[in-house]
């Protein structure tokens, strides 16, 4: 009945107003049902103008409702898409967060390491200076005192001193033993020279370290600030994702409802229209065996031959032919056949209950076969709707309906024949452009049109 809407490569997504298209279709259905039956259908006629206008507005909005339960479609899906991606993301960011603190905090104890054994080094320095100047102040005395043994005055008291053997062997001694004593001093002083020299080397090795460590931890907390800060603006973006998968679901759970709704007004008027299809067939019944009753009952016999005379040409076709055909009401190639299909919102197989012809807007629409127009409204679905009864053809009561015409120039209760023009093609109702959407019933049922009576 409709033309498959192709989606919309849009990012924004319905809100608000997308069910304007079949409120404003209800509203005229109910305003035509009010004011009109079928059998007064063409008081349409009357107020066509005003009609005609109501179900052009009506038109747009239901192809923006097409549009926008398209682009809630979309929406919703690259919403979900995308929030699976800043879900990974937020992850990914969160263990690389996880595992810059744990640098981090590792840098902070190589950085307190590093200061600790400069502190230690500083120290060791401190020390090895101290122990180089007690050395250099003890060497330094010694030498004056060896220096003072060792004089020109020692000489000369030696001469004019009463002085023995011992006294000069002892002295003697004790000039060896300041030797001595110096030499062992400068053999320390040199050891302390060698360990400061030691010392403040590894100080200055130290002073390094504890800069390299303070220049990485520097380096390491802003890493870590910056995967903290990706992880916030990640949260952020999943939050926000996951507003907007939700306002795009609300969405298109407001299309669904719409196409629902939509629906179950579609099969109770099916419904509806078998049900009066089946009443006429009812009626004609009666009226037929009201009148063999008559004529039976004035002639004295079972039957009479002239009690079909009564009937109307238009729905009284007791032709056995089986090679009766009824032609096609439009020129125009077949779009969509008779069949169920995926319904494109519900996402279940439905059924499409007639033949689309891809005519264009205003090209003719003909009369499939001869017969008598039985009614003619307007319906939120099919738009502009006229069906035409064709009586008994090989024995089956059939009705040809013909939907979303822009108008018709034929009324209820006018006898029509094949290949007359009866109205002309439209997109009113439910219909996303032009088309002629040709329906059949037998004996009140519909059925595929081009099964049996369309060769």
């Amino acid at each position: 009945m409709t033309r498959e809407p192709s989606p919309l490569p849009f990012r924004r997504w319905a809100t608000t107003h997308i069910l304007r298209g079949i409120v404003a279709a209800a509203c005229a259905v109910t305003l035509v049902c009010t004011t009109w039956t079928p059998a007064g259908a063409d008081d349409l006629d009357d107020r066509s103008r005003e009609l005609q206008r109501q179900i052009a507005a009506q038109a747009d909005q239901v192809e923006e409702a097409h549009a926008k339960h398209d682009e809630a479609v979309a929406a919703a899906a690259e919403a979900r898409a995308e929030l699976a991606d800043a879900q990974a993301a937020l992850a990914r960011a969160e263990e690389a967060e996880k595992k810059a603190e744990e640098l981090d905090a590792q840098r902070e104890a190589e950085l307190v390491d590093a200061e600790e054994r400069l502190k230690q080094a500083k120290a060791d320095v401190a020390a090895a200076e101290a122990a180089l100047d007690s050395v250099d102040r003890r060497l330094n005395e010694e030498i004056l005192v060896t220096t003072q043994q060792s004089s020109g005055l020692l000489n000369l008291a030696l001469i004019f001193t009463d002085v023995d053997a011992s006294n000069l062997n002892h002295r003697a001694q004790l000039a060896t033993t300041l030797f001595d004593s110096s030499t062992r001093q400068l053999d320390e002083l040199e050891t302390r020279r060698l360990a400061l020299e030691e010392a403040q080397s590894e100080a200055d090795a130290a002073e390094r370290a504890a800069s390299e460590a303070r220049a990485a931890a520097a380096e390491q907390l802003e890493i870590s600030q910056e995967a903290t800060d990706k992880a916030e603006d990640l949260k952020a973006e999943v939050a926000r994702l996951s507003d907007a998968m939700d306002a795009a679901e609300v969405a298109v759970a407001d299309a669904v409802a719409a196409e629902e709704k939509r629906q179950r007004e579609l099969e109770a008027e099916n419904a509806s229209v078998e049900q009066r299809i089946q009443d006429r067939i009812a009626a004609e019944r009666k009226a037929e065996q009201d009148r063999v009753a008559t004529a039976a009952s004035r002639d004295k016999v079972a039957s009479s031959p002239s009690s079909s005379a009564t009937r109307r040409p238009a729905t009284s076709n007791n032709s056995t032919s089986s090679n009766a055909r009824f032609s096609y009401p439009s020129s125009a190639r077949i779009t969509s056949k008779y069949g169920m299909r995926l319904h494109p919102v519900l996402g279940y197989w439905k059924l499409h209950d007639g033949t689309d012809f891809g005519a264009s807007c205003n090209s003719p629409i003909r009369a499939a076969a001869d017969g008598v127009v039985s009614e003619r409204y307007y319906n939120g679905g099919y738009g502009n709707r006229l069906m035409i009864d064709h009586g008994r053809v090989n024995g089956t009561y059939v009705t040809t309906g013909y939907n979303h015409a822009t108008r018709y120039i034929v009324g209820v209760g006018q006898t029509v024949t094949q290949g007359q023009v009866i109205g002309y093609v439209g997109s009113t109702g439910y219909s996303t452009g032009c088309h002629l959407h040709l329906m059949v019933w037998e004996n009140g049922k519909v059925v595929d049109p081009m099964a049996k009576w369309f060769g």
